[in-house]
């Protein structure tokens, strides 16, 4: 050949992984509890990420999905990070007053 060539892949960024492979080229999505994106560049790092932790949702309370969220007081359920918009399920609900309650 008529040239060297040094290049590589470059892994995801630690809030991404890839399918099959974990690496720019093959396509990077932001792990579960994050939204944004991963996008090839030509400069280093040779990615640019917008992956950022989601904030809790409505009826619940935390730092970020990531960090875990708890339902607020007067609501039962469960808040966990997915990898689909929006990026996490809550069934935090309201609970239903008891019976002779004022």
């Amino acid at each position: 050949p008529f040239y060297t060539s040094s290049c590589s892949a470059v892994a995801c960024p630690s809030s991404s992984a890839g399918f099959p492979l974990s690496i720019v080229p093959a396509g990077c999505l932001c792990n579960a509890g994050y939204s944004g994106a991963v996008s090839a560049t030509t400069m280093s790092p040779f990615y640019t990420s917008s992956c950022r932790p989601v904030v809790c949702p409505a009826n619940s309370a935390g730092v970020n999905v990531l960090a875990g969220c708890s339902c607020n007081a007067g609501y039962s359920g469960a808040v966990s990070a997915v990898t689909r918009s929006p990026f996490y399920t809550s069934s935090c609900s309201a609970v239903t007053c008891p019976t002779d309650s004022a």
